[in-house]
């Protein structure tokens, strides 16, 4: 039977319903009674069963009565289930892609929602704040971004986590060569959208007074080194020879959590419905992390 022949049916709009709920369920979970489905539904029981019937027919969950126990889940279709639940896009807000890391993600996370049957829209937007402000505005499912921004952003929560240098390689502070990193001169770039690159700047220089703090985008500060508007800045240390034309000297950066600034993690609202299994398990395939390092490593085309 096809999605439009449920949706269509007398009992059809309780079965989407069922479907929905459904959609983070696994085999083993127990069912809520008929009773509590009716109640809960607004319709008879008659209804609810007539509903279960027709998920069971189409094949996508088969369910097992276990007298007083309850009935429980014996199998589940997911893919089969998201169709009938709406089949909805899941959308994910990235980081823009302009490097090889970034795009590596967006590459893995195509290849894994595709491998799950489940639809998936890239949002590219620029900066952790933003991507956060999308998240809680209900623009975006989830988001990516580092654990470090994760860990400091309010009403999120973290779903996944890709481990160390999966968001970037390193951060360092990097200087126009000949200056010394403690000129009190500098004057030092500070992407006030960017919580990592804000706040690793200003902790490596927390005296910084106004009149030497310049405020630029992260992805214009090639050509604010280039023109000579600034002379220090904390970079992610995968795009120095990709972006910066001039000569510059890179100095580490002591006392950073390493964890925390270059992993990548995927985050939902606190509080938002239970994550579906099927797009659970898309954000846990390891398919993500072996396409992104094929892109990294050159072997791969990015694709997304």
């Amino acid at each position: 039977m096809s999605r439009m022949q449920v949706l269509m049916s007398k009992a059809g709009a309780v079965a989407h319903q069922l479907a929905v709920e459904l959609s983070s369920a696994a085999p083993g979970d127990r069912m809520a009674t008929v009773q509590e489905l009716s109640e809960r539904h607004g319709v008879g029981k008659g209804t609810v069963q007539a509903a279960l019937a027709l998920l069971e027919e189409a094949g996508a969950v088969r369910i097992r009565p276990r007298g007083k126990l309850g009935t429980f889940i014996a199998e589940i279709d997911h893919s089969l289930i998201w169709e009938l639940a709406g089949g909805q896009s899941v959308s994910v807000a990235m980081p823009l892609p302009y490097s090889r890391r970034y795009e590596g993600l967006a590459t893995g996370l195509h290849a894994a929602f595709g491998r799950a049957g489940v639809p998936l829209t890239l949002m590219f937007v620029r900066g952790s704040i933003d991507r956060a402000r999308a998240l809680h505005q209900e623009r975006a499912d989830f988001a990516v971004m580092s654990r470090f921004s994760a860990e400091a952003e309010p009403g999120v929560e973290i779903v996944h986590d890709f481990g160390p240098h999966t968001y970037v390689g390193a951060h360092g502070l990097v200087v126009v060569e000949g200056r010394d990193p403690d000129d009190p001169d500098l004057r030092v770039a500070v992407d006030p959208a960017s919580v990592d690159q804000r706040e690793l700047t200003m902790a490596r220089f927390p005296d910084l007074p106004p009149e030497r703090r310049v405020e630029v985008s992260y992805n214009q500060l090639t050509r604010y080194f280039a023109e000579g508007l600034v002379d220090a800045t904390v970079w992610n240390l995968d795009e120095i020879d990709a972006h910066i034309s001039i000569p510059v000297t890179v100095h580490p950066l002591d006392g950073v959590d390493d964890h925390a600034t270059t992993s990548a993690v995927i985050v939902a609202r606190s509080g938002a419905d239970a994550v579906p299994t099927p797009v659970r398990a898309a954000l846990g395939d390891d398919l993500i992390m072996e396409s992104a390092d094929e892109v990294v490593a050159g072997r791969r085309i990015p694709t997304y």
